[in-house]
């Protein structure tokens, strides 16, 4: 079986290159248009959207997205891997109707991961992440159970109870490291700045210094018990490992598949994933945890902020002063035994090459006169012609105005509201076609109603229990209800033909509570 660890890309360069298409539409000017129209697909849990109804949808209206360059935006992200073509055609009338219904997007499980990881990064790339050490005392639990469960025998428990264990170790080990090396990453970074207002001076040392020192004493309080269950389940792992084995990657290889169906796996469910989490918490002969290796990066930089506001702090909040740290570089350039010796202090004390070219011509050095010459005994200067007719060099004429896009706007409200109108009064019609007891068998209802109850009846089976024999769906205040009763018929007529449902009873009956799907009953 391909084996992607904890979710991880894999290894070979085919795989990496497609993976790496995911996030072409974040590249280019059009990176807004492609965000929105990918933000119509990811709230929906995989709707099939055409692009007449991805242009018409508000997230892509307000954006200011032109509806004629949807489909082209459409082909590129399912060219890229993040939308795919649905392969449902319904039952189409006509050929134009079949193409039409065939030219329907959803989005991919890929294109949905990559949407999510992308918008958590851009809507908290500002935000200081918050470490909850809390999870240690949870994660410290779970260990101290899994380990009784050894002391008896992992073998006397039911599987469903060890793995329920086991993936909870790991769900709250991931997600504290996640905030734990994030947090500690700003830590690093924060260590090392002079351009601190006020503010942020007060956040160092009346914030940041006592928050951390507080997060690393509750770390310190809960590695031992977390390593001391830790070495108790470790030596028993041989007999917790096989009962672990379950679920759909188990019966992928119980079917002869795993060659060709890359299934995830659960972290776990091998010896070096529990190595890896001992590595956190368990200090070796000749290694050092992860933790303490942690720890004493976050003291070190403690220290080095804590010097820093006690400069800042001598010099005065807000006014601070680098007069003393310039004259000493300024000493360092006149010192310098060379040219290439002064561009490396240059890029030493800035970070990047310096925007001076030290010891170069200027470019006024072919100048037939000294700058001390007296004008009226230099030559004529060559003054540009808009300089000398305008006395200026700026830019003429008008700026392009933008474009008023509010008809097209109202447009496209008005076109919205149509539509919700014709759709609630078909949603009408369909409640008054049932019967008392809210059965639609031999109806006769127009052609918007007609679709809507047959969007109703086919999404009535979404999440559905295979052979359930009744299920139901709710849209716009009308519930759907379709029951399975052997010998039963119901037939509803419309302009465009019958529709007969064999062994099926369908109710239409009033519901104002929200939208359902596939929900049995």
């Amino acid at each position: 079986m391909k084996d992607t660890g904890g979710g991880g890309l894999s290894s070979s360069g085919g795989d990496a290159a497609r993976a790496r298409q995911l996030f072409r539409y974040l590249a280019g000017e059009g990176w807004r248009e492609y965000r929105a129209i990918l933000g119509v697909f990811a709230g929906t849990f995989f709707t099939e959207f055409t692009p007449d109804e991805v242009a018409a949808d508000p997230i892509v209206a307000t954006t200011g997205v032109d509806p004629a360059v949807v489909p082209d935006r459409l082909e590129s992200l399912r060219t890229w891997g993040n939308l795919t073509v649905s392969s449902s055609v319904g039952n189409p009338s006509s050929l134009d109707d079949y193409y039409r219904r065939r030219n329907r997007y959803l989005i991919t499980r890929a294109g949905q991961e990559v949407y999510d990881l992308t918008e958590r990064v851009l809507t908290g790339i500002d935000e200081i992440a918050d470490v909850q050490a809390g999870r240690l005392r949870d994660l410290d639990r779970v260990l101290s159970e899994l380990g009784d469960h050894g002391d008896t025998g992992f073998e006397y428990v039911e599987g469903e109870v060890l793995a329920d264990r086991v993936r909870t170790v790991f769900d709250v080990h991931e997600r504290f490291t996640t905030e734990l090396t994030q947090f500690f990453a700003e830590l690093n970074l924060w260590q090392s700045r002079y351009d601190l207002d006020a503010d942020e001076v007060q956040l160092f040392a009346g914030v940041l210094v006592t928050y951390v020192s507080e997060q690393l004493r509750e770390i310190e309080r809960m590695v031992r018990p977390i390593s001391t269950s830790l070495e108790r389940i470790l030596p028993r792992l041989a007999s917790l490992l096989p009962a672990l084995h379950h679920g759909l990657a188990v019966r992928v290889d119980d079917v002869g598949l795993a060659d060709t169906v890359s299934v995830r796996r659960l972290p776990g469910t091998t010896t070096d994933d529990w190595e890896r989490l001992a590595a956190w918490f368990i200090t070796g002969s000749g290694s050092v945890s992860r933790l303490d290796q942690l720890t004493r990066q976050a003291v070190a930089a403690v220290r080095t902020l804590t010097a820093n506001v006690t400069r800042l702090s001598r010099v005065g909040l807000g006014a601070v002063s680098r007069r003393a740290d310039f004259v000493r570089l300024a000493g360092f350039f006149d010192q310098s035994a060379s040219n290439g010796q002064t561009h490396e202090i240059a890029a030493a004390a800035f970070g990047l090459g310096s925007c001076r070219r030290l010891a170069m011509l200027s470019s006024d050095a072919d100048d037939p006169a000294p700058t001390v010459t007296p004008w009226r005994d230099a030559p004529r200067a060559i003054v540009p012609v808009p300089l000398r007719i305008r006395g200026n060099t700026g830019q003429r004429g008008r700026a392009t105005p933008i474009r008023d896009r509010a008809r097209e706007r109202n447009l496209l409200r008005r076109s919205r509201e149509l539509d919700r109108a014709a759709r609630e009064m078909a949603a009408s019609e369909l409640l008054a076609c049932g019967g008392e007891d809210g059965r639609i068998g031999g109806a006769s209802i127009s052609v918007a109603s007609f679709s809507m109850l047959r969007d109703l009846i086919s999404r009535s089976g979404f999440g559905a229990e295979a052979g359930a024999g009744v299920r139901s769906a709710t849209h716009l205040g009308v519930r759907c209800e379709v029951r399975r009763v052997a010998g039963a018929e119901t037939v509803v007529e419309c302009p465009e033909g019958r529709f007969v449902m064999r062994d099926l009873i369908v109710t239409v009956v009033a519901d104002d509570r929200p939208d359902r799907v596939g929900a049995p009953t």
